[in-house]
């Protein structure tokens, strides 16, 4: 998918991703998760299983001040996967600092009967900058909207 753009906030929140995300755990440590349903979760190891990938990310990142959104891209090179998760992040900072520290993102199944780390697909972000970077703005943002007062909703 090319580059995704957004003009107001109800068309962000029309396109948030909606399967969810959690942490996994992983050699030790935290790895966030990006949940896809069953079928797409299937689809994407069809595409992958026994060829030898690498994958490009892309944090595309848009702020106003108050809220955070993160748009992930993930293209699985020499096939035709590629997909778009719009991520809330003013209420994921834990899953920012895990993908800050890690340097990894894996996708995993939406059902719970499928999600343990055998389920897990990790990716290597390639560069552990731009999750770095969403950190901060995520962090200073939410700074920003607890010292003005507001809430969530």
């Amino acid at each position: 998918m090319p580059k995704r753009n957004f003009t107001t906030l109800e068309e962000f929140k029309a396109n948030l991703h909606k399967e969810g995300a959690t942490l996994v755990e992983f050699s030790g440590g935290k790895v966030p998760c990006i949940l896809v349903s069953p079928k797409k979760y299937e689809e994407m190891l069809g595409k992958v299983y026994g060829k030898r990938v690498s994958a490009d990310t892309l944090l595309d990142i848009f702020y106003d001040g108050r809220d955070v959104f993160v748009d992930v891209n993930i293209k699985f090179r020499d096939t035709d996967f590629e997909e778009n998760f719009l991520l809330y992040a003013n209420d994921m900072l834990e899953w920012f600092e895990a993908l800050a520290e890690s340097g990894m993102i894996a996708m995993g199944p939406s059902e719970t009967t499928y999600t343990n780390s055998q389920n897990i697909f990790m990716i290597q972000l390639p560069k552990k900058d731009a999750a770095e970077k969403a950190l901060e703005i995520i962090k200073t943002n939410a700074k920003n909207r607890v010292a003005r007062g507001m809430k969530d909703g």
